[in-house]
């Protein structure tokens, strides 16, 4: 790929806090449009932020600039979830963007694609004053209330909300949240933004402003569009088309299933291609109207000078601090990250948090962007970065459905390539390596292969030695376990977990595990021999880390296979043997494996603080700047 082809990170900003964004140039043909492509909200952006990512590159490719971004207060922009006036901040940021690219992109109009949430925000920018001048609509509800009303369904039946009878401890449980919040999946919409979604009519927006030139509407793997918002937005100076977009689900289950959904891309190939093609001259400006303001709406999207930086200043706690993109030089290509430091005084210590399995480098729940930036107000440079395959590193995502694929060698060596990175930048050469699932197994062999790491702090692990055959057994359990439980079949109708492809590969391990030769299959069936030899395995693991004086915290929450393993062979009991491990159980027994739970990760933010600290408290006091 040619400097010219690469894409290109910076923070933009229009009237709104910094917002992360990533710019792809066109690379193709000359065309008269560029893209901005606004994202899902929460899990759903999680999801489908590869596709995503796969749609700009194709699109680039054929020629339009395309821009993708993080809206305030989610992903890498700055912002809380918290903040108030997150609708108007949303929707400045949308136009804000749509201005900048269409001042540094050299086109004549503005190509809007939004999904979901990003949708009805990118809808209200338009019909609010933004440079938009065409809309593409991927299940977009007309009224907020609809969004709001299937966000607290999923909530309502998150069995992690659901308190344990069995479980003895009051505090274990969840804590009630402020009235009219919701958490859908683990991402927070607070009461405030609860109410302005639920006020938001775009059919009433548009009666009062000028729409778009032309709308491409898109239902969901046959499901109808909103026929209120059609009817609204199909005026005389609207083209209206309507379509399916088959591809939504399977685009938006776990991150390591999620496929791009490429009948769409295709469909609106051939729409934006219907504009190009018939050589209009684009006589006037874009869409530039605004709205009076009425009661219940006060949009403000009216564009005002958009401008990048390469870097982004936050002040948190008093401390200002520093985000930068950073590029790793790593064995199977460029790596992606975002590197947070603060200004002024700094400790002798680094952080690097790892993937949670294929989830991008923000981490689950956006728990790593607010990990990174309160370590650093304590004065430790925070590295949170996708290794290959994932987020925004380059590689092949479609290897990650297979699960061995993640637990490849060749991650350790792109884990260390990290911790190398902030060397050579002159940072401190002490770290605390931090990772839930594969990124916690990933943190433990980064520490034992590296003595530079002090603490390693391992959320859920599923494994401390991979082994394909043991993890078959264990998967065919769990989806059996999982089958009996009501939130599985919500999530499947729903299109949130892909069961086909769980019990496919269920099956597939099995099998594997039933042809494997015969020392094999007594490994799997747990020979008297095996249990021995991986039994000690394991506490040599524990040994090593004692012996080195590398400090572990390990939390368990809900019913997690390791634990029930670690249990069996007795290791939990002779906890005593490995004064610098600190292991914790939290939660519930239902299935928190990502920390969906508000409270849970409330919790989890407690633990792994208190393991920052202690290993604050063994580095120099000396501090630089």
């Amino acid at each position: 790929m040619s400097a010219s082809q690469t894409p290109r990170p910076f923070y933009l900003q229009a009237g709104t806090p910094p917002v992360f964004a990533i710019f792809h140039p066109g690379t193709g043909p000359h065309r008269r449009s560029a893209v901005l492509l606004c994202p899902p909200f929460g899990w759903e952006d999680m999801c489908s932020y590869r596709s995503r990512r796969d749609w700009a590159e194709r699109l680039a490719l054929a020629g339009y600039p395309t821009l993708r971004f993080d809206l305030p207060g989610s992903g890498d922009s700055a912002g809380d979830p918290t903040d108030a006036g997150q609708l108007d901040t949303w929707t400045q940021a949308v136009a804000g963007a749509a201005q900048w690219l269409l001042e540094t992109s050299s086109v004549a109009r503005i190509v809007s694609i939004g999904i979901g949430l990003g949708g009805m925000v990118a809808c209200r920018a338009a019909l609010s004053g933004a440079p938009i001048d065409e809309l593409v609509l991927w299940h977009v509800p007309g009224q907020g209330r609809t969004l709001v009303r299937e966000l607290r369904a999923f909530s309502a039946l998150e069995v992690a909300y659901i308190p344990d009878p069995r479980q003895p401890d009051p505090k274990q449980g969840p804590e009630p949240l402020e009235d009219g919040a919701l958490v859908a999946n683990g991402y927070l919409l607070s009461a405030e933004t609860v109410a302005e979604l639920e006020r938001l009519d775009l059919r009433e927006l548009s009666r009062a402003s000028r729409g778009p030139r032309r709308v491409l509407l898109l239902g969901r793997d046959g499901l109808k569009v909103d026929d209120g918002l059609g009817e609204a937005l199909e005026g005389s100076e609207t083209t209206l088309t309507v379509a399916d977009g088959p591809g939504y689900a399977a685009m938006m289950v776990e991150p390591q299933d999620a496929r791009p959904p490429t009948a769409v891309f295709e469909l609106v190939d051939s729409w934006l291609a219907e504009r190009e093609a018939d050589g209009e001259a684009d006589a006037g400006a874009p869409n530039t109207a605004t709205l009076p303001q009425d009661a219940g709406e006060t949009p403000h999207a009216t564009a005002a000078h958009a401008s990048a930086r390469e870097d982004m200043k936050l002040l948190r706690s008093g401390v200002e601090l520093r985000e930068t993109p950073v590029h790793i030089e790593g064995p199977d290509g460029p790596l992606f990250g975002i590197l947070t430091e603060p200004l002024g005084e700094r400790r002798e210590l680094c952080a690097v948090l790892m993937n949670a399995g294929a989830q991008r480098h923000t981490g689950p729940n956006r728990m790593w962007v607010e990990i990174a930036r309160r370590w650093a107000v304590r004065g430790v440079p925070t590295l949170r970065f996708d290794l290959a395959g994932i987020g925004d590193s380059d590689g092949d995502t479609a290897m990650l459905v297979h699960v061995a694929a993640i637990y490849a060698q060749t991650y350790g060596v792109q884990a260390r390539a990290a911790l190398d990175t902030l060397s050579a930048r002159g940072l401190p050469g002490r770290f605390v390596v931090l990772g839930l699932c594969a990124g916690a197994y990933w943190s433990l062999h980064t520490a034992l292969a590296d003595e530079r790491v002090g603490t390693v702090i391992m959320l859920n692990p599923r494994s401390l030695i991979w082994d394909e055959g043991i993890y078959g057994v264990r998967r065919v359990r769990e989806l059996r376990e999982r089958l009996l439980l009501a939130s599985t079949w919500r999530k499947v109708l729903h299109g949130e977990l892909n069961l086909a492809r769980h019990l496919e590969t269920a099956r597939a391990l099995a099998g594997r595990a039933t042809r494997s030769p015969r020392r094999v299959r007594e490994r799997l069936g747990g020979s008297m021999q095996e249990t021995v030899d991986r039994t000690t395995a394991l506490a040599g693991i524990f040994d090593r880390l004692r012996d080195r004086d590398q400090r572990a915290l390990l939390l368990f929450t809900g019913a997690e296979p390791l634990r029930r393993e670690l249990a069996a062979r007795g290791l939990l009991d002779r906890a005593e043997r490995w004064p610098n491990l600190e292991l914790t159980i939290r939660g519930t027994s239902a299935d928190t494996h990502t920390l969906t739970p508000l409270w849970l990760q409330r919790e989890a933010h407690e633990l792994v603080d208190g393991a920052l600290e202690q290993e604050l408290r063994r580095v120099p006091e000396g501090a630089t700047s």
